[in-house]
């Protein structure tokens, strides 16, 4: 059966319609996504790379990490940048050195910091928010390069970072 000119015309036009709309809500979700994981890096991992830095300059004992004490080590760290006047960026989550990046269309990512003397590792990331923040930190983007440095999580579908501070 054919279509008439009436018909075929208000099918293209529905298309049209169709594909433009479906097109401005990809690129929002898009703009979106972005502005949190710039929200990200910009209000939460700055904020970190500057704290372990001041904890450092102000003569901060870091406790001792086993390997084995994650949750307790970074509860001691928390603990001892509060007593030097050093307040730990706000989380969305109950601990400030966890935070989860909940982008939308994509599974949300549960982020775990570790800070040390020198570098923050952090977990949970996954390749896509990894390469963002690369490119925020360094400009350098790959997984061996630069400041911003990973390996990829032998389960899970993440990245393990670790940034420099210096």
């Amino acid at each position: 059966m054919a279509l008439s000119g009436w018909s075929a015309d208000r099918l293209a036009a529905t298309l049209v319609y169709l594909v433009l709309s479906g097109s401005a809500l990809w690129g929002g979700i898009g703009l979106i996504n972005r502005s949190l994981e710039t929200k990200f890096y910009k209000d939460y991992l700055v904020k970190w790379e500057l704290g372990v830095e001041a904890f450092a300059e102000k003569g901060g004992r870091w406790p001792e990490f086993t390997g084995n004490n994650h949750l307790n080590y970074m509860d001691q760290v928390v603990k001892r940048m509060k007593r030097l006047g050093i307040q730990p960026p706000r989380s969305n989550r109950s601990r400030p050195y966890t935070y989860r990046l909940d982008l939308l269309g994509k599974d949300p990512q549960e982020i775990f910091l570790l800070c040390f003397p020198a570098r923050m590792v952090i977990f949970g990331m996954d390749e896509r928010t990894f390469f963002k923040v690369d490119r925020y930190v360094d400009g350098r983007v790959g997984l061996k390069e630069g400041r911003f440095t990973g390996r990829r999580a032998k389960k899970a579908k993440t990245i393990t970072a670790q940034w420099r501070v210096e």
